[in-house]
């Protein structure tokens, strides 16, 4: 992704170097690269933010998971009783 972003912003300053003088290409250049540090400055926080909810989620599913586990053997330990204690009457 940061890829395509760099190189997006970098056919567009050679399309607008085409157009413009030598001036105002140098500081459309250099706003441009500011704008892609920036831009992959802020996908950086965003993918840092996105992983350490994602590692929070796999940690709540990892704890459902044993309550569940817990939960089903406590279960199946309760049908196994009531049913030996049916037929033992």
């Amino acid at each position: 992704f940061f890829e395509n972003v760099v190189g997006r912003n970098r056919q567009l300053s050679v399309v607008i170097s085409s157009y413009g003088t030598s001036n105002i290409d140098t500081t459309i250049e250099g706003t441009l690269d500011d704008m892609t540090v920036v831009d992959a400055a802020s996908l950086r926080r965003q993918i840092i933010k996105l992983n350490r909810r994602l590692q929070h989620l796999e940690e709540e599913n990892k704890e459902r998971a044993k309550r569940e586990m817990v939960m089903y053997s406590i279960t199946v330990g309760f049908w196994l009783l009531s049913s030996w204690l049916w037929f033992r009457r």
